[in-house]
Protein backbone atom coordinates (compact mmCIF):
# COMPACT_ATOMS: atom_id res chain seq x y z
CA UNK A 1 0.00 0.00 0.00
CA UNK A 2 2.87 2.55 1.00
CA UNK A 3 4.54 1.55 -2.61
CA UNK A 4 1.14 2.61 -4.04
CA UNK A 5 0.99 5.73 -2.24
CA UNK A 6 4.59 6.64 -3.15
CA UNK A 7 3.54 5.84 -7.16
CA UNK A 8 0.79 8.08 -7.02
CA UNK A 9 2.80 10.95 -5.12
CA UNK A 10 5.31 10.82 -7.38
CA UNK A 11 2.86 10.98 -10.66
CA UNK A 12 1.13 14.16 -9.06
CA UNK A 13 4.28 16.17 -8.14
CA UNK A 14 5.21 15.18 -11.70
CA UNK A 15 1.93 17.27 -12.81
CA UNK A 16 1.11 21.05 -12.48
CA UNK A 17 -1.82 21.25 -10.56
CA UNK A 18 -4.46 22.05 -13.18
CA UNK A 19 -3.48 18.87 -15.71
CA UNK A 20 -6.05 16.84 -16.64
CA UNK A 21 -4.38 13.92 -15.11
CA UNK A 22 -3.59 16.06 -11.41
CA UNK A 23 -7.74 15.96 -11.77
CA UNK A 24 -8.32 12.48 -12.21
CA UNK A 25 -6.22 11.35 -9.33
CA UNK A 26 -7.59 13.78 -7.17
CA UNK A 27 -10.95 12.83 -8.16
CA UNK A 28 -10.12 8.77 -7.66
CA UNK A 29 -8.73 9.94 -4.40
CA UNK A 30 -11.67 12.22 -3.12
CA UNK A 31 -12.71 10.65 0.16
CA UNK A 32 -16.10 12.75 0.29
CA UNK A 33 -18.94 14.37 -1.74
CA UNK A 34 -17.52 17.83 -1.64
CA UNK A 35 -14.23 16.50 -2.71
CA UNK A 36 -15.62 15.83 -5.84
CA UNK A 37 -17.83 18.54 -6.61
CA UNK A 38 -14.62 20.12 -6.31
CA UNK A 39 -12.77 17.61 -9.09
CA UNK A 40 -16.01 17.97 -11.20
CA UNK A 41 -15.61 21.99 -11.32
CA UNK A 42 -11.67 21.33 -11.69
CA UNK A 43 -12.47 19.72 -14.96
CA UNK A 44 -14.93 22.27 -16.17
CA UNK A 45 -12.14 24.93 -15.64
CA UNK A 46 -9.93 23.08 -17.68
CA UNK A 47 -11.99 22.15 -20.38
CA UNK A 48 -13.62 26.17 -20.50
CA UNK A 49 -10.27 27.35 -20.99
CA UNK A 50 -9.56 25.35 -23.74
CA UNK A 51 -12.47 26.38 -25.07
CA UNK A 52 -11.68 29.75 -25.06
CA UNK A 53 -8.06 28.88 -26.68
CA UNK A 54 -10.22 27.74 -29.69
CA UNK A 55 -13.10 30.18 -30.01
CA UNK A 56 -12.34 31.22 -33.33
CA UNK A 57 -13.19 27.76 -34.30
CA UNK A 58 -16.43 27.56 -31.72
CA UNK A 59 -18.25 30.07 -33.47
CA UNK A 60 -21.60 28.25 -35.37
CA UNK A 61 -21.06 25.59 -32.43
CA UNK A 62 -24.61 25.06 -30.86
CA UNK A 63 -25.55 24.09 -27.07
CA UNK A 64 -25.36 20.25 -27.59
CA UNK A 65 -21.88 20.12 -29.78
CA UNK A 66 -19.78 22.33 -27.37
CA UNK A 67 -21.85 20.54 -24.12
CA UNK A 68 -20.89 17.42 -26.03
CA UNK A 69 -17.07 18.67 -25.80
CA UNK A 70 -17.13 18.89 -22.65
CA UNK A 71 -18.45 15.17 -21.50
CA UNK A 72 -15.68 13.87 -24.28
CA UNK A 73 -12.76 15.92 -22.36
CA UNK A 74 -14.26 14.82 -18.72
CA UNK A 75 -14.84 10.92 -20.02
CA UNK A 76 -11.14 11.75 -21.21
CA UNK A 77 -10.02 12.53 -17.09
CA UNK A 78 -11.87 9.39 -16.34
CA UNK A 79 -15.33 10.99 -14.93
CA UNK A 80 -18.38 9.09 -15.48
CA UNK A 81 -20.06 11.61 -17.60
CA UNK A 82 -22.73 11.79 -19.93
CA UNK A 83 -25.05 13.86 -22.17
CA UNK A 84 -29.22 13.62 -22.08
CA UNK A 85 -29.67 11.27 -18.91
CA UNK A 86 -32.74 10.82 -18.30
CA UNK A 87 -32.80 12.22 -14.80
CA UNK A 88 -36.41 14.54 -14.20
CA UNK A 89 -35.93 14.86 -17.68
CA UNK A 90 -32.82 15.58 -20.75
CA UNK A 91 -30.18 16.29 -17.87
CA UNK A 92 -26.98 18.64 -20.47
CA UNK A 93 -24.31 16.93 -18.22
CA UNK A 94 -24.59 14.11 -15.44
CA UNK A 95 -21.38 13.03 -13.73
CA UNK A 96 -22.00 10.27 -11.36
CA UNK A 97 -19.34 8.56 -8.72
CA UNK A 98 -19.22 6.37 -5.90
CA UNK A 99 -21.64 6.48 -2.94
CA UNK A 100 -24.59 7.64 -4.83
CA UNK A 101 -22.73 11.04 -6.26
CA UNK A 102 -24.30 12.81 -8.61
CA UNK A 103 -23.45 16.41 -10.25
CA UNK A 104 -25.81 17.80 -13.23
CA UNK A 105 -25.38 20.92 -14.73
CA UNK A 106 -27.44 23.08 -17.37
CA UNK A 107 -25.40 24.73 -20.32
CA UNK A 108 -27.13 26.96 -21.97
CA UNK A 109 -26.03 29.63 -25.17
CA UNK A 110 -26.69 33.36 -23.82
CA UNK A 111 -29.12 34.00 -26.38
CA UNK A 112 -31.53 36.18 -23.94
CA UNK A 113 -31.86 35.93 -19.96
CA UNK A 114 -35.13 34.79 -19.80
CA UNK A 115 -33.30 31.81 -21.87
CA UNK A 116 -30.45 31.22 -18.70
CA UNK A 117 -33.06 31.87 -16.20
CA UNK A 118 -35.86 29.19 -17.68
CA UNK A 119 -32.03 26.97 -17.86
CA UNK A 120 -31.71 27.83 -14.18
CA UNK A 121 -35.36 26.55 -13.10
CA UNK A 122 -34.70 23.15 -15.44
CA UNK A 123 -31.51 22.61 -13.36
CA UNK A 124 -33.14 23.12 -9.94
CA UNK A 125 -36.72 21.99 -10.23
CA UNK A 126 -36.43 19.08 -12.92
CA UNK A 127 -33.27 17.76 -13.03
CA UNK A 128 -31.49 17.55 -9.43
CA UNK A 129 -32.51 15.37 -6.84
CA UNK A 130 -31.38 17.55 -3.55
CA UNK A 131 -30.20 14.21 -2.03
CA UNK A 132 -27.13 13.98 0.49
CA UNK A 133 -24.46 13.83 -2.21
CA UNK A 134 -26.53 14.94 -4.79
CA UNK A 135 -26.70 18.28 -3.48
CA UNK A 136 -24.56 20.72 -5.98
CA UNK A 137 -25.03 21.53 -9.76
CA UNK A 138 -23.59 23.73 -12.16
CA UNK A 139 -25.32 26.17 -14.46
CA UNK A 140 -22.63 26.65 -17.57
CA UNK A 141 -23.19 29.95 -19.98
CA UNK A 142 -21.40 30.07 -23.24
CA UNK A 143 -20.94 33.68 -24.01
CA UNK A 144 -20.18 35.31 -27.55
CA UNK A 145 -20.37 38.49 -26.96
CA UNK A 146 -18.06 40.96 -25.73
CA UNK A 147 -17.84 41.19 -21.46
CA UNK A 148 -18.70 37.88 -20.01
CA UNK A 149 -18.44 39.40 -16.93
CA UNK A 150 -21.08 42.03 -17.86
CA UNK A 151 -23.76 39.17 -18.96
CA UNK A 152 -22.27 37.36 -16.11
CA UNK A 153 -23.27 40.12 -13.31
CA UNK A 154 -26.53 40.74 -14.95
CA UNK A 155 -27.31 37.15 -14.78
CA UNK A 156 -27.15 37.32 -11.56
CA UNK A 157 -29.33 40.37 -10.45
CA UNK A 158 -31.84 38.67 -12.59
CA UNK A 159 -31.63 35.81 -10.94
CA UNK A 160 -31.93 37.06 -7.70
CA UNK A 161 -34.72 39.48 -8.39
CA UNK A 162 -36.62 36.77 -9.74
CA UNK A 163 -35.47 34.10 -6.85
CA UNK A 164 -35.25 35.67 -3.57
CA UNK A 165 -34.72 32.19 -1.97
CA UNK A 166 -31.49 31.91 -4.18
CA UNK A 167 -28.89 33.71 -2.18
CA UNK A 168 -25.45 35.05 -3.77
CA UNK A 169 -21.92 34.62 -2.21
CA UNK A 170 -21.29 37.98 -1.66
CA UNK A 171 -17.27 37.38 -0.75
CA UNK A 172 -17.04 36.14 -4.95
CA UNK A 173 -16.10 39.38 -6.40
CA UNK A 174 -13.34 38.10 -8.89
CA UNK A 175 -13.59 35.29 -11.98
CA UNK A 176 -16.20 33.64 -13.94
CA UNK A 177 -18.57 32.54 -11.73
CA UNK A 178 -20.78 33.16 -9.27
CA UNK A 179 -22.00 30.30 -6.25
CA UNK A 180 -25.46 30.16 -4.65
CA UNK A 181 -27.59 28.54 -1.71
CA UNK A 182 -31.40 28.21 -1.99
CA UNK A 183 -33.70 25.48 -0.40
CA UNK A 184 -34.62 22.39 -2.52
CA UNK A 185 -37.69 22.46 -3.43
CA UNK A 186 -37.71 18.41 -3.46
CA UNK A 187 -35.74 17.50 0.07
CA UNK A 188 -35.67 21.17 2.24
CA UNK A 189 -31.74 20.89 1.92
CA UNK A 190 -29.42 23.43 0.92
CA UNK A 191 -28.29 23.16 -2.49
CA UNK A 192 -25.51 24.47 -3.88
CA UNK A 193 -24.97 25.67 -7.60
CA UNK A 194 -22.20 27.35 -9.19
CA UNK A 195 -22.87 29.38 -12.10
CA UNK A 196 -19.94 30.10 -14.35
CA UNK A 197 -19.38 31.50 -17.99
CA UNK A 198 -17.18 30.69 -20.38
CA UNK A 199 -16.27 33.70 -22.85
CA UNK A 200 -16.23 32.67 -26.54
CA UNK A 201 -16.41 35.95 -28.08
CA UNK A 202 -14.30 36.50 -31.37
CA UNK A 203 -13.89 39.15 -33.69
CA UNK A 204 -11.39 38.97 -36.49
CA UNK A 205 -11.55 42.36 -38.19
CA UNK A 206 -10.52 44.03 -35.02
Amino acid sequence: MADLEDSIASIKASHSHSTPVQIMLDMILAASHDQRVTQVERAVDWVAQEFVKTSHIRQTMGEDLLTIDIITSMKAMGFHAAHDTQYGGHCDIVVEAREDFLWIAEAKIHKGYDWLLAGFEQLDRRYSTGLVGQDAGEMIIYCFIERADRVLSEYQSRLAGSREDVKFDQAITQGLFRRSVHTHAKTGRNFRVRHSIVPLYFSPSR
